[in-house]
């Protein structure tokens, strides 16, 4: 059978950001954060990933999955196949947004739970600086290296290094706990429509020793074969191919600005008629947003245009 892609941020919410998989979430953010024995995860409950605006202009989006653990914390999962501009900067802005939002009016600033940024990425972030596939990042003090406040903790997650790793290193790379669920992610290649048979015979075989993977496995099977969810798949998954498309030609064609113009016009027409296709599928207007990655408000602002 065919796999869909678990980098395609679609299915990696079906998967990782549903209510009746929380086990299998909790089960991959103990291992990407290493956390064991009394540290880890024993429960989690769902957050709504929508940004409302903080002001009249103000910025909205939708992120990708957002915890709070049974500990306190509050846990943002992005995933990006794609390399997008300011990504450093677009983390720190998410990670804010979550922080300053856990505090309601009244309630002490020694209340605010920490908040941990997980960014899943198909690339690299920093190329020049490091080439591992799993980086943490805290505020600390230049000389003596104490930390700001362990409210605030980032981890980067490389899955293109992470391939290079696994095919030079492998012995080394599975001394890492993350390593069973970066290889589910790296396994298919979405717009190649192709699985690295070597990596899911290993995902199999620790399957037979780990619970966790299995029930993963069997998930990701039964929604890799639903059809409704193959027909939202494949419409997320053109959408993002047309965008890797126009970044493409954009670098290629030059920096003229009638042709930045032209691409975004033609991005925006390719995302109206997409809507207009889903909505005639019979598919709701939460679906949509949901895989178009917009806001319902935005829906419905194209298709008042």
């Amino acid at each position: 059978m065919q796999y869909l892609d678990l980098k395609m941020d679609f299915m990696f919410k079906q998967l990782f950001g549903h209510p009746s998989r929380k086990s299998i979430t909790m089960a991959f953010l103990n291992a990407l954060l290493h956390r064991t024995g009394d540290d880890r995860i024993v429960d989690v409950q769902f957050e709504n990933t929508e940004l409302t605006k903080e002001t009249e202009d103000g910025k909205t989006g939708r992120l990708d999955v957002i915890v709070r653990t049974n500990r306190g914390e509050r846990i943002h999962i992005e995933i990006q196949i794609i390399p997008q501009y300011g990504m450093p900067e677009r983390l720190l802005y998410y990670w804010a947004r979550l922080f300053s939002s856990s505090l309601s009016k009244g309630e002490r600033y020694d209340t605010l739970p920490p908040t941990i940024m997980i960014a899943i990425l198909n690339y690299p972030l920093f190329p020049h600086e490091t080439d591992r596939f799993h980086t943490v990042f805290h505020i600390r003090e230049d000389e003596e290296q104490f930390l700001w406040s362990n409210h605030l903790e980032f981890h980067v997650l490389d899955l293109s290094q992470f391939m290079v790793k696994w095919k030079k290193y492998r012995r080394e790379v599975k001394q890492s706990p993350e390593w069973p669920w970066l290889t589910m992610l790296s396994a298919v290649d979405g717009r190649t429509k192709k699985m690295d048979e070597e990596m899911f015979r290993e995902l199999e075989g620790i399957a037979m020793n780990e619970q966790d993977i299995l029930e993963a496995l069997e998930e990701w099977q039964n929604l890799s074969v639903d059809p409704e969810n193959r027909y939202a798949y494949e419409m997320r998954l053109k959408w993002l191919l047309d965008q890797l498309s126009n970044i493409r030609g954009s670098r290629e064609e030059g920096r003229q600005e009638g042709l930045k113009e032209g691409l975004k016009q033609g991005r925006e027409e390719g995302k109206n008629e997409t809507i207009r296709k889903m909505l005639e599928k019979g598919m709701d207007i939460t679906d949509v947003a949901h895989i178009l990655d917009m806001t319902e408000e935005e829906i419905r602002e194209r298709l008042s245009d």
